[in-house]
Parts: structure tokens; sequence; C-alpha cells
């Protein structure tokens, strides 16, 4: 039915596109260690080539400047990690506030050592650049937007479980879980003590157990 030739052609492309894609991957998440690590500003093309093993020209094939990188790491790299870490284990809990709890238990008690004086890669870029890239402002806020709906929308459906009290904001709770999850990496990395992640835990639990019947 179809040509040898055009069924083999076909398939090649399909690899090389694969591949494309992966070492573009590859530089995305190199970058960000790199970036979590030194700075935006700290790093510069070369190292990011070099760390990852590529070329320079290679480099430039898949990104022609460092700041399409830094969007990149917003839109993808971090966009995809805040759903994975914290909305979708919220698909687990018949009680999402029960998840959330958990949620934030979880991640602080496993976050890395190393990470700890770090704070958080989202806020660390955001400061950082947005004064200089109103771009990185706007793709910051378009991430922490998604956040902020993503953990409406599980605060929803425990109001109408009639987990939360019928007169909680579900989008003022949103704003100040999101803003929370966000402040405990910032005090960890202010303190470079892991420990305030136990008396925060304390806190958050607290305050959303306050919005429970």
């Amino acid at each position: 039915m179809f040509p040898k030739e055009n069924i083999q052609e076909n398939v090649k492309k399909s690899l090389e596109m694969g591949k494309q894609e992966e070492t573009r991957k590859h530089i995305i998440e190199t970058a960000f260690l790199l970036i979590y690590e030194k700075g935006f500003q700290g790093v510069g093309v070369r190292e990011i080539a070099e760390k990852a093993n590529l070329t320079i020209g290679a480099f430039f094939y898949h990104f022609p400047t460092k700041t399409l990188v830094g969007y990149a790491i917003i839109d993808e790299f971090l966009g995809h990690r805040i759903m994975e870490r914290w909305i979708l284990p919220l698909e687990r809990y018949e009680n999402p506030i029960e998840g959330m709890i958990q949620t934030f238990k979880n991640t602080f008690d496993t976050w890395p050592e190393e990470f700890v004086s770090r704070g958080c890669p989202l806020n660390n870029l955001g400061q950082e650049m947005s004064a200089i890239d109103s771009e990185f402002q706007k793709r910051a806020k378009e991430l922490l937007s998604t956040w902020i709906q993503n953990t409406k929308k599980y605060l929803d459906l425990a109001k109408k479980k009639k987990i939360l009290k019928t007169n909680t904001n579900t989008q003022e709770l949103a704003e100040f879980i999101v803003t929370f999850q966000e402040a405990t990496f910032a005090m960890g990395k202010v303190m470079n003590d892991r420990k305030v992640y136990d008396s925060l835990f304390t806190s958050f639990r607290d305050h959303l157990n306050l919005h429970c019947n």
C-alpha cells in the first residue's frame, strides 16, 4: 500500500524528531539545575552546553538565546513539576484538604538537603529577572495563576462535599495555600534550616483545619 522507502523515511524522521526533543529537554533540565544553583545571570550558554555535553551550535539550534531557555524552564519544566508535586497527588484523596496537608508534609519531608538553602525555583527566577525582562514576570504570574486555580478546583470539590465550611472563600484560600507553599521554601532558604518546615507544616495544617466542618 505504501512504498517501503516512504515508510523508512517516515520512521527515520520520527526518530530524529524524538532525538531532537530529548536533546531540547536535556538542555532545559541542565539549565534549570545550574540556574537553581547560581541564578540566571550567573550561568552562561557555554556552561550550560558543556554541562549538557553539547556543542554551542547544538545549544543554539534549539535555543537561539539563553533567555528562551529561561522561558522554557518556567513554561515547561516548572509548570510540569508544580502540577506533578502539588496538584496531581490530590486525585488520590477522597478528602482534598487531607490531600493538601499530606502533600505539603511529603514535599518538605523529602526535599533534598542541598536544596534547602536555594528556596523556590519559580520565586527565585521571577524575583531575579522580572525587573530585567517583563516576560519573565508575565510567565511566572501565569504559572502562579494556574497553580492557584488548580488548587481552587480541589477546594471547590471539598466545599461541595461539605468538608469545607459553607462561608469559605475558595479563591482566597487557594491564594493563601500557594503563597504559604512558596513562603515555606523561602523561609528554608533564609534560615538554611529544614527545621522550619516542621513548624510551618503545623501552621499550614491548623489553618486549613479551621476552614473545615
